[in-house]
């Protein structure tokens, strides 16, 4: 170990870059970085403020009568993605997303800012960068290949 002396181990779990909340019609995702800041919980109260447009993410007990399914421990991808129609139609009034191709995706993309003090990550939505991007995964009318193909 003596040729380690003066290291330090570099954590896959320590938040690096910067916070990330992204909105289409039928999502929210929270990236890895902002999933780390909240502390990975389990549950989270969402909180929107109209005169500022912000959105705000705080982790809560489950107990919470605004407790959101959030975080699922034991679970292998970072970010996580909220589609609970009720935080798609809180979050909708703030955007407007064009008409896009059956194979793209209109969305935004805001930077959150961790507000230590109160432990709670906030995202403002009229800084949002709104752009199109390709759908992934299976197309519409795409056959999925099988063992048998």
């Amino acid at each position: 170990m003596s040729s380690l002396q003066g290291f330090e181990v570099v954590s896959p779990n320590t938040a690096s870059g910067r916070s990330v909340l992204t909105v289409t019609k039928n999502y929210a995702r929270l990236n890895k970085n902002a999933v780390l800041e909240l502390g990975r919980p389990e549950f989270i109260e969402f909180f929107i403020n109209p005169t500022t447009k912000q959105f705000a993410f705080k982790a809560c007990e489950e107990s919470n009568p605004n407790a959101i399914p959030f975080f699922i421990p034991g679970k292998t991808t970072a970010s996580v993605t909220l589609n609970q129609q009720f935080v798609l139609d809180a979050m909708g009034p703030y955007f407007e997303f064009p008409e896009v191709e059956d194979d793209q995706e209109a969305y935004a993309q805001i930077k959150g800012t961790l507000l230590n003090s109160e432990d709670m990550l906030v995202f403002n939505a009229a800084k949002a960068e709104q752009g199109v991007m390709k759908k992934r995964g299976r197309k519409k009318g795409q056959k999925v290949k099988t063992s048998q193909e």
